[in-house]
C-alpha cells in the first residue's frame, strides 16, 4: 500500500480519473434527452411556474433566455410558461421591444405576493427538478454493476498503490459485486487511502440531478462537495434546445466519506425550517458512486444505530425515505458500500450482519520487502540519501526490538520528520541512525510505558 491518510488532492485523483478512463459510454443526450414539451419533464406545470415566479421574485425583470439558463429548460418550454402565467396576471412585459428577444418580464403586485406564499412553502430555488421516475430509472441504468472492474482496469488505477496479490484479488470481485465491503485492520495500514481510490476504477461518467421533485416538494440532490462535473467534449451543444437535459449534470461517479462525525440524521432527508428548504441524505448523494464510512466505531451514536439503517438497502437495494410533511417515498440504493474500522469486526458487528455483507478485507502489517519500497519512494520524495545498514537498523534494533508491526503509514510519516529535522538545523540530507533514533523516540510514546505496543503520536 501507498501512503495511507486522509490528506488527498481530490482534484487531482479526479483527473486521474478522467485520463485513466474515457468518461463516456452512453452520451448523456441518449441518457436524458432534452424534455421537448412540458409533459416530458415529467414534472407538475404548476411546480415549474412556482419556480419561475421564484426565479422572478429575485430580480427586477429578466428575458427569456435568462429565464431559460437559470431553470435549465428550452426557449419554448419556459415561453409556454410565461403565457400561462401571464394569462393569470402574474407577470408583466417590461418592455415593448421591437425585437422579442428585447422583451423582458417582472412580477406584478399578484405575483409577488404569490412568491412570497411560495418561499414559505417551498426554498428551493435553482434549475427545474427532475421527476423521481425518471431519477430511479436513469440510477439502475447507470448502476455501477454495469461497469465491471477488469484485472487490468485495477492495475492500471492502482499503479500508484503497492497493493498484494491476494488484497487485488480481493478487492476487484468485490467491486464488480455490488455487494457492501468490510475493511479492517491497523491504523495506519492504507484503509482510506486505498478505499478512496476504487471509486476510479470505474470507467463511465454518470448523470447527477440538480433535484428531484416528490409531490410539490423539491430535494436538492447536486453538491459541489461531492459532484466533480466531468467537461462533455468538443461538439456538445450549449444550446438548450439540444443534447442532453441540462438538468442533469454529468460527473466523475461520486465519493462520499464520513468519519466519527457521522450521524443518524445524515442518513435521512433533514428539513430546515429556517430556509424551508430540504437537504438530501448522503446515501443519495452517493448514488451510483462510493459510500465510504470511515472510523467504524468512532462515532457518537451507537454502531446499531448505524448499521441497522443499512440492512434493509442493503439486502433490497432500495431506500425507504420520508419528507417533513410525512410524504414517503423510494429511492434506489445503487453504490459500493465501504465501512471501514480499526478495531476487530466482532467486537462491533453481529454474526447476523456480517453475513450481509458480502466482503471482509483484512488490512494486515506490510512485509518486509513491502516496506523496502515505501521507504525508498518516500526517501526519494524528500530527496534524502540513505543506506542499507539504516534501514536494518530501522527494522531490526527499532521495529523488532520494539515491537512495532511494519505498517505502511511508517516510512512516509518517519522519512517526513527526519526531513524536518534537517530543514531545522540544516544539516546534509543524508539520513543517520542517530537522526532515525531520535524522530522514533518524538513519533512513538514511550513504549516502556505502553508495554511495547505500538501507540503513535
Amino acid at each position: 500500500m501507498s501512503e495511507p491518510g486522509r490528506s488527498l488532492d481530490d482534484e487531482a485523483i479526479a483527473e486521474e480519473a478522467c485520463a485513466l478512463f474515457p468518461p463516456l459510454v452512453a452520451p448523456p443526450a441518449e441518457l436524458a434527452p432534452r424534455p421537448r414539451s412540458l409533459a416530458d419533464t415529467g414534472i407538475p406545470r404548476r411546480v415549474l411556474e412556482m419556480l419561475l415566479i421564484k426565479h422572478l421574485s429575485q430580480v427586477t425583470e429578466l428575458d427569456k433566455l435568462a429565464l431559460s439558463s437559470r431553470l435549465c429548460l428550452s426557449g419554448s418550454l419556459v415561453e409556454e410558461l410565461l403565457q400561462g402565467l401571464k394569462g393569470e396576471a402574474l407577470l408583466e412585459t417590461r418592455a415593448d421591444g421591437r425585437f422579442e428577444r428585447s422583451l423582458r418580464f417582472g412580477l406584478t403586485h399578484k405575483g409577488m405576493a404569490l412568491a412570497q406564499y411560495e418561499w414559505q412553502r417551498d426554498g428551493y430555488l435553482g434549475p427545474a427538478p427532475v421527476s423521481l421516475t425518471q431519477y430511479r430509472a436513469l440510477v439502475m441504468r447507470q448502476s455501477a454493476r454495469h461497469d465491471f472492474v477488469t484485472a487490468e482496469r485495477f492495475a492500471a488505477g492502482m499503479s500508484d498503490v503497492l497493493l498484494t496479490p491476494a488484497m487485488i484479488n480481493q478487492l476487484g470481485p468485490a467491486l464488480n459485486s455490488g455487494r457492501a465491503i468490510f475493511i479492517y485492520g491497523h491504523p495506519g495500514t492504507g484503509k482510506t487511502y486505498v478505499s478512496r481510490r476504487l471509486v476510479r476504477l470505474f470507467a463511465t461518467g454518470v448523470l447527477i440531478p440538480h433535484a428531484l421533485c416528490i409531490d410539490e416538494h423539491v430535494l436538492p440532490v447536486f453538491d459541489p462537495l461531492v459532484h466533480r462535473p466531468l467537461q462533455l467534449g468538443q461538439g456538445a451543444s450549449l444550446r438548450l434546445d439540444e443534447g442532453a437535459d441540462p438538468r442533469w449534470q454529468w460527473c466523475q461517479r461520486p465519493e462520499v466519506m464520513v468519519g466519527g462525525e457521522l450521524t443518524t440524521d445524515m442518513l435521512d432527508v433533514n428539513y430546515d425550517a429556517s430556509l424551508h428548504a430540504y437537504r438530501a441524505p448522503l446515501q443519495l448523494k452517493a448514488n451510483n458512486g462510493l459510500f465510504l464510512i470511515d472510523d467504524l466505531g468512532r462515532q457518537k451514536v451507537a454502531v446499531d444505530a448505524i448499521l441497522n439503517r443499512w440492512i434493509v438497502p442493503m439486502e433490497e437495494r432500495i431506500d425507504y425515505l420520508t419528507l417533513a410533511s410525512g410524504k414517503h417515498f423510494e429511492v434506489p440504493f445503487e453504490q459500493v458500500l465501504v465501512f471501514s474500522t480499526n478495531l476487530p469486526p466482532h467486537e462491533l458487528v453481529d454474526e447476523a450482519f456480517l453475513r450481509r455483507i458480502g466482503y471482509k478485507i483484512p488490512f494486515l502489517p506490510i512485509s518486509p520487502e513491502h516496506y523496502r519500497q515505501l521507504w525508498q519512494q518516500q526517501c526519494q520524495r524528500h530527496e534524502v540519501q540513505w543506506d542499507e545498514p539504516l534501514l536494518q537498523h530501522l527494522l531490526k534494533d527499532l521495529h523488532q526490538a520494539c515491537a512495532v508491526p511494519l505498517l505502511p503509514c511508517h516510512p512516509r510519516d518517519l522519512v517526513g520528520l527526519c526531513r524536518d529535522q534537517i530543514n531545522f538545523t540544516q544539516a546534509p540530507p543524508r539520513l543517520t541512525s542517530e537522526l532515525l533514533d531520535a524522530v522514533w523516540r518524538s513519533y512513538f510514546v514511550s513504549t516502556e510505558e505502553q508495554g511495547g505496543k505500538d501507540h503513535e503520536g
